[in-house]
């Protein structure tokens, strides 16, 4: 079941084995429904590994905020270019919610460029796309959320999987990275959902943390991995990538050598807060507009002249022919090595 373990090229993961025995923990997670999501888990790398284009996408991104309540130093949101942020409306949420269930599409989360968790409708949303038969919803999170016990009730409404970004395991790192933060408070709201599910017998949702590492917080991955190991079900650790800042936050002993074709275009859809569809998550300032979801479907804009134009990019490994591309900062997107010391 390790084989639906889906790596970034030869990049060198830190964690490697125990995130492969993660997946499988994953798949065994599902109980009744296992068949079905390690069914979808295999299409997901089928179509990263391979030159193959589902019928319909695998997963789709649906942007309920674009605002967030942190500065982060290596987002583009620390760095003030990120303008006229809000939610997106509710009921457009539930509009492509619908679609999206009666496409037959797996994996839906409420995420793209924002915090997800300052929207208040986020237990809604989930609740609704549980009601619509999603196999799959999840959300990224900062922790922080306006209202104290939203994550709990997003967890009772069925929310399936959490990915908490914790970029540090020292009160004054983690804040020093992520402007704005509270850390004492998001290792509480961790701790609380931990407490949830233990206290209700649930194995939902899946939950990962994950640090973005960097030369500020490298110093701390050991004991990071050492203290949520035991008490979540997944940790990842991933090197920061460009966004804007450079590589002044670069850790540099891994380099980039060369480009492979990216998995994106071949797997999911991401809908901005306003409707547009971009083809790849890495399309922060809606540059390559593939679709509007105001005035085509989704399976069109899946299978539409736009989105296959991106996928022969790719396939011919010509991605300075689109900007987004040119200058990616998906890990997928590229062939790397370890600098020898």
């Amino acid at each position: 079941m390790s084989d639906i373990y889906t790596s970034f090229s030869n990049y060198n993961e830190i964690n490697i084995e125990n995130r492969k025995k993660s997946t499988e923990d994953e798949v065994i997670s599902w109980s009744e429904n296992a068949k079905e999501y390690l069914k979808y888990r295999q299409e997901w790398k089928k179509a990263a590994e391979e030159n193959y284009t589902p019928e319909i996408p695998l997963h789709v991104d649906i942007e309920l905020s674009d605002a967030c309540n942190l500065r982060c130093s290596f987002c583009a949101h620390g760095m003030g270019t990120v303008k006229n942020v809000g939610f997106m409306d509710e009921e457009k949420a539930k509009e492509l919610i619908t679609e999206v269930s009666e496409l037959g599409v797996k994996s839906i989360k409420f995420n793209w460029r924002g915090e997800v968790s300052i929207n208040n409708f986020l237990p809604q949303a989930i609740k609704y796309a549980k009601d619509k038969n999603i196999l799959e919803v999840q959300i990224n999170t900062n922790g922080l959320p306006k209202e104290k016990d939203l994550l709990i009730k997003c967890a009772q409404n069925g929310l399936d999987r959490i990915i908490f970004s914790v970029d540090g395991f020292s009160e004054s790192t983690y804040e020093e990275v992520r402007k704005g933060g509270h850390y004492k408070q998001l290792i509480e709201n961790i701790k609380d959902l931990i407490k949830w599910k233990l206290d209700n017998d649930k194995v939902k949702p899946f939950v990962r943390i994950q640090m973005v590492r960097t030369n500020v917080n490298k110093h701390e991955v050991n004991d990071f991995l050492k203290f949520w190991q035991p008490k979540v079900d997944d940790v990842r650790i991933s090197d920061v990538m460009d966004r804007g800042q450079g590589n002044k936050f670069s850790v540099g002993d891994q380099e980039t050598v060369g480009r492979r074709r990216c998995p994106q275009p071949f797997q999911r859809l991401v809908i901005g807060r306003d409707g547009r569809v971009s083809p790849c998550c890495a399309d922060w300032n809606q540059e390559v507009i593939i679709g509007d979801t105001a005035q085509e479907s989704l399976l069109d804009i899946w299978n539409g002249k736009n989105m296959q134009d991106m996928r022969d990019i790719q396939n011919k490994n010509e991605h300075y022919k689109v900007s987004i591309c040119d200058t990616c900062y998906v890990k997928e997107s590229y062939i790397w090595q370890t600098i020898k010391k």
